[in-house]
């Protein structure tokens, strides 16, 4: 085995060029640690459009107003380890009744205080920007939420002038339990809230929940545009970089072409 320094007479020295970053929209998402379902979700959506680079923030699972606000403390720290050196476009929290909780511009300055200039989304903030664009004003809300989340959420969809027709609760106590509901419970649900409702869009609640890839089903079962969480951010992350999300077999929202 030869020395260090005979080594360093046998090491070829090399040049490179440095190539430009990929060409796609980079994604800086801020997860929670009992979130199962958000990552498995946009891996459907992305293609070769986005990028998603993600980190979590300890969440201890707890469906309470406190529980969630707590999520807040962790949120810079967060964002600051995803991707050292590599330049973001759009900045995510995956966290709904979060960023009801904690206030979606607290939310926006966390995710980007150490980022520069860049635009940021929620979940919370991305669906009400979604039934603006899908012209929906009338909302029914599937919610697995206990009661006081679900307050300050028909609290805010009412104080940005949105009708709640109504709203369904599975009462679930505990994040993890949430990514758990089986199909036929959202379907039997949505059978109960949208008799004889007059609502123009259902929206179902919460990155955990595993509806992604029903939408279709439901919006053709029932004749209304529906909004997930996961869909909702995903597509409004696109839009606040100019772009349109395409991403056919996902629901009206993500087949609609305007940006």
């Amino acid at each position: 085995m030869m020395s260090f320094e005979a080594f360093t007479s046998f090491e070829q020295p090399l040049e490179h060029k440095q190539a430009p970053r990929i060409n796609r929209v980079h994604i800086g998402l801020v997860q929670l640690s009992t979130d199962h379902s958000l990552e498995m979700d946009w891996a459907k959506l992305l293609g070769t459009q986005a990028g998603v680079f993600s980190s979590r923030v300890y969440y201890s699972s707890e469906m309470t107003p406190e529980a969630l606000d707590q999520i807040a403390s962790g949120i810079v720290e967060a964002s600051d380890l995803i991707a050292t050196g590599l330049p973001m476009d759009v900045m995510a929290f995956g966290c709904t009744s979060a960023s009801i909780i904690i206030g979606e511009e607290k939310v926006a300055d966390l995710l980007t205080q150490n980022r520069g200039d860049i635009p940021a989304t929620n979940p919370w903030t991305a669906a009400k920007a979604s039934f603006k664009h899908l012209n929906a004003k009338k909302i029914a809300v599937f919610s697995p939420y206990p009661t006081s989340v679900n307050y300050p959420l028909y609290q805010q969809l009412t104080d940005a002038d949105f009708d709640v027709v109504t709203l369904g609760s599975l009462g679930i106590e505990r994040d993890t339990d949430i990514t758990l509901v089986a199909k036929e419970s959202m379907f039997a649900a949505l059978e109960q809230m949208l008799k004889d409702s007059d609502a123009e869009l259902v929206f179902m609640s919460c990155t955990n929940l595993r509806v992604l890839d029903y939408i279709e089903e439901i919006e053709a079962k029932f004749g209304i545009p529906v909004v997930c969480s996961n869909s909702a951010m995903f597509w409004h992350a696109m839009h606040l970089t100019g772009n349109v999300a395409q991403c056919p077999g996902y629901g009206k929202l993500l087949n609609n072409q305007t940006a």
